[in-house]
């Protein structure tokens, strides 16, 4: 009987201590429960990314991804992993399904664009539509005159006579038909043309000083060549009195092309001018 009851005496005492200890710790609990459980779940958030990361990368097989693969964790809580501890959380071998095996897990596209460039528009018809342009012809007109600067009449019964004598040249390439000659002279001279080839000259003004004639010139002359003309010249004033020099005389060269007078490639050289002296008696 004693025994017994000192059995229930013990656990009676056991159950009151229990009882106590639970109550303490409920009134106050244990404070490194706390830290440790955010410790935990702290923890769990940071490896959490890193192993998805290293899953995606292994599924996808080595295709980089243009964007991060997850967000750090928070400031101020546990370091996040850094680029280089990575690799020691990749498996040595993908051993995820292939891109192949698993479309679902592939981006839509991949990381780097490769758009296929439109090829430049071709403009329509063939290339051969344009005209081909002709040569500029290389061949041109290029006369010549000369003459001597002063001429000296000699007294005569008419009046003054004396010859001209002119030289024509060309040093062009194009063909013409004649190298007409324009006259400027005196009012009181005139020219006599025979024994030249050039033909009959007709008046085509007068002024009070000089007039002009038109005169049908000779034939061609070849390229680089030169064709030398006597022209007779008179003067129809009554010699004496003082001497006596008659300005205005001219004579310039133009080349004639089926009665078109094209333009020259010098026309500098086109016109002689001559002075008649008229000596004192």
């Amino acid at each position: 009987m004693e025994q017994r009851n000192e059995r229930a005496d013990r656990l009676s005492a056991a159950f009151n201590e229990l009882n106590t200890v639970s109550l303490r710790q409920v009134a106050e609990p244990d404070p490194d429960v706390p830290r440790r459980r955010a410790y935990r779940r702290l923890r769990n958030r940071a490896v959490a990314p890193g192993i998805a990361a290293a899953v995606v990368a292994a599924a996808i097989g080595g295709v980089s991804l243009a964007r991060p693969l997850a967000a750090p964790p928070p400031t101020g809580v546990i370091a996040s992993p850094t680029a280089t501890d990575l690799p020691s959380v990749l498996p040595s071998s993908p051993s995820g399904p292939t891109p192949s095996e698993s479309p679902t897990l592939l981006p839509s596209r991949s990381a780097t664009p490769s758009a296929t460039r439109s090829p430049t528009p071709t403009p329509t018809g063939s290339t051969n539509s344009r005209p081909t342009p002709t040569p500029t012809s290389t061949r041109y007109i290029d006369l010549s005159i000369s003459a001597p600067r002063t001429l000296t009449l000699r007294p005569s019964d008419a009046g003054y006579t004396g010859s001209l004598t002119i030289t024509m040249g060309n040093a062009g390439t194009r063909a013409y038909d004649a190298g007409d000659l324009i006259v400027v002279l005196p009012v009181e001279a005139t020219i006599d043309l025979n024994g030249t080839n050039i033909g009959g000259c007709f008046n085509q003004g007068q002024t009070d000083d000089l007039k002009t004639m038109f005169c049908t010139g000779d034939g061609p002359i070849p390229s680089g060549g030169t064709r030398s003309y006597r022209i007779g010249v008179t003067v129809n004033i009554a010699p004496g009195g003082p001497a006596r020099t008659l300005t205005g005389c001219a004579l310039t060269v133009r080349a004639n092309v089926s009665g078109s007078f094209p333009a020259d490639r010098s026309s500098d050289d086109n016109t002689a001018r001559t002075d008649l002296k008229l000596p004192a008696s």
